[in-house]
């Protein structure tokens, strides 16, 4: 299967289609920061700049600049079992030196880099596209072809060093038999153990069943294999040499006596995990699941019956309460007087305020945040760097019927929420905003007490801006 994307010129710059179809871009924000290709050429390795993702009629496509080194169109990974199968040791060595040389600048967090990220050109050329440019592709890419693209590969724990080659020795396991030698899935299922490649082959002479063997080893988790190579990438070239001499007729694939046999083990180990990792601890599951539901229900009885911490306030009380809480910070308290599943509009902000100031307490030994009372009653005058001023003052309170309460608030925060586009920072301190917000609250008897069951915004107007510069 072939994960190639149409790749042409455009006004001399290199294009590699992503996808097909309308709007394809939109909501899609280029990184300002673009990292660079890496092109292995003429035994020296270059950043090659890329432009943009840009729509080319109806095409999306990632751009590079203009590069006189680019050899005609290139193709990726996956041909090299066909069309590139010829001078597929070449290039496998040829993308041995270029991994060795490009060390840290792939950007990669992975040994596997998915087929469609590596481009080898026809004169041997190869370019490696960086991770950001992967994302790219794989925001397009079809879940069958990203299967064969990426999922298929897989490196082991390999020991420091060595995970790169032996991702290159299985690129040289699909080179030699067009299969990724963890593609299957009871291969997958039997710990990642590949099917032997002799087993794929006729049977062949003692030097080439050695060389197989030694590929079998080197996409193994054998870590003692692993330490033993001391050069890896030196190793890998060793051996891709040594496959260029064997004869072309011990390395076509064909019928092997022994496959059958071996598969049928193969496929009855991995059937024994799946039913072990599905069926197995069926009993045990079900008795667990039946503790955990009966726990489950309990506590959710237990807590839909508790009496909140504001069972004895009135309403003009517990809308008090609540913007008390959001001042401190106290997601829980909250929620004391709300339905229970209900978490009210300030949720998230406060309790990601909340994390983010616990955070600098432990590290700086101080909160991030500021209370807007604190800061008036100071005066309103500088506030310590990177901190922000967040809360609610002049909380008043009048009854709109018997459920309905409407409270306005003075709101300060350091977001603008009524433009978002407005970003700028100033050098040594921050804006800060000064809201009037109007909220009604609504209220229901339950029990003994009453609870919030919907807090809703009336109105939300900007009256003053603040910078407050940074000590």
């Amino acid at each position: 299967m072939s994960t190639s994307h149409e790749i042409f010129y455009n006004e001399g710059r290199l294009c590699i289609t992503l996808a097909r179809g309308e709007n394809l871009l939109k909501g899609y924000d280029s990184p300002q920061n673009k990292q660079s290709a890496l092109l292995y050429h003429n035994a020296q390795m270059f950043e090659v700049d890329w432009q943009s993702l840009q729509m080319i009629g109806d095409r999306c496509c990632l751009v590079f600049m203009p590069n006189e080194a680019f050899d005609g169109i290139p193709v990726d990974a996956s041909e090299l079992c066909s069309s590139l199968r010829t001078k597929s040791l070449s290039i496998l060595k040829n993308l041995s030196h270029a991994f060795e040389a490009a060390g840290n600048r792939l950007y990669w967090n992975m040994d596997s880099l998915p087929l469609s990220n590596i481009l080898i050109f026809k004169n041997g050329d190869i370019l490696l596209l960086s991770d950001q440019m992967g994302d790219a592709l794989d925001r397009f890419e079809e879940d069958n072809l990203r299967h064969h693209d990426k999922t298929v590969w897989f490196a082991h724990n390999c020991i420091e060093g060595y995970g790169k080659v032996q991702y290159l020795f299985q690129l040289l396991y699909y080179t030699l038999s067009g299969v990724a030698p963890f593609e299957a899935e009871e291969v997958r299922e039997n710990r990642f153990r590949a099917l032997p490649l002799g087993l794929l082959f006729p049977p062949a002479g003692q030097k080439t069943e050695e060389l197989f063997a030694t590929v079998d080893k080197a996409i193994s988790d054998n870590r003692k294999f692993q330490f033993s190579v001391r050069k890896p990438f030196a190793f890998f070239r060793q051996i891709a040499d040594a496959f260029s001499e064997v004869p072309e007729s011990e390395l076509k694939t064909g019928d092997n006596p022994g496959l059958a046999a071996y598969h049928e083990k193969l496929v009855r180990n991995a059937n024994r995990r799946i039913f072990f990792r599905k069926k197995g601890v069926k009993t045990f599951l079900i008795t667990l699941g039946v503790a955990a539901v009966l726990g489950i229900i309990a506590f959710y009885i237990w807590r839909a019956v508790k009496p909140p911490a504001t069972r004895y306030l009135d309403e003009e009380q517990i809308i008090v309460y609540y913007y008390d809480a959001m001042n401190r910070l106290d997601a829980a308290d909250m929620g004391e007087p709300l339905k229970y599943g209900y978490d009210g509009p300030d949720f998230v902000e406060v309790s990601t305020l909340y994390v983010t100031s616990t955070v600098q307490k432990n590290y700086e030994g101080q909160s991030l945040v500021v209370d807007p009372r604190t800061w008036i009653e100071n005066g309103m005058g500088s506030i310590p760097a990177s901190s922000i001023i967040y809360g609610v003052t002049d909380v008043s309170v009048v009854k709109i019927d018997e459920d309905t309460y409407r409270a306005t608030i003075h709101l300060w925060s350091s977001q603008n929420y009524l433009d978002d586009s407005d970003v700028i920072m100033p050098e040594n301190g921050i804006y800060i905003y000064e809201y009037v917000q109007v909220n009604d609250f609504s209220f229901r008897t339950r029990s003994t007490w009453r609870e919030v069951t919907e807090i809703s915004q009336v109105s939300l107007d900007l009256v003053n801006t603040y910078l407050v510069n940074y000590v």
